[in-house]
C-alpha cells in the first residue's frame, strides 16, 4: 500500500510542528526554535521553512495566527498536533526496538554468518592461496 503524502514526516517537518506545539510563532522563531533545541543540527533555511508552512497549511496542520508588523504567525491545529504526536510515537518506537534489537539480535545478526567468517579468513590467507570451501 502506498504511502500517503504526510504519513512520516522529515526531520525539518518534525522540528516545524515541535516549535509550533509551543505556541503560535513567525518563521524566524521557528527557525531559531528548531537550531536551539536540535544543537544545531536542524537548519531551517527560508525556502524548505516557507514551503513546509504552506504545504502544513494546505494539509489543515497549521492556521494563520495573524500579522504583528511584517511577522506572520502560525497557530498549530488539532490535525497539526495529532500529526506531530503520531510521528514523536512513530520515532520512539523506532528507539524502542533498536535498543530490543541490541539485547535479543541472534548470534547470526551480531556475528555474522559462516559466509562472512569465510570471507574475513580468506583476506587473511596469503597471495596465491585459496580458501578451503
Amino acid at each position: 500500500m502506498p504511502k500517503q503524502a504526510m504519513e512520516n514526516l522529515t526531520e525539518s517537518m518534525f522540528y516545524v510542528l515541535m516549535a509550533l506545539r509551543r505556541g503560535d510563532a513567525c518563521g524566524a522563531e521557528i527557525t531559531a526554535y528548531a537550531a536551539q533545541v536540535s544543537g544545531g543540527a536542524v537548519r531551517l533555511g527560508p525556502a524548505t521553512l516557507y514551503t513546509l508552512l504552506a504545504r502544513f497549511e494546505k494539509e489543515g496542520f497549521l492556521t494563520d495566527a495573524g500579522t504583528v508588523g511584517c511577522k506572520r504567525y502560525y497557530r498549530l491545529t488539532a490535525a497539526g498536533k495529532a500529526a506531530y504526536e503520531g510521528e514523536r510515537a512513530r520515532l520512539q518506537r523506532c528507539l524502542d526496538d533498536a535498543a530490543r534489537a541490541e539485547i535479543t539480535a541472534p548470534a547470526s545478526l551480531t556475528k555474522g554468518d559462516a559466509r562472512d567468517e569465510t570471507a574475513r579468513q580468506g583476506s587473511r590467507l596469503p597471495s596465491g592461496s585459496l580458501p578451503v570451501l
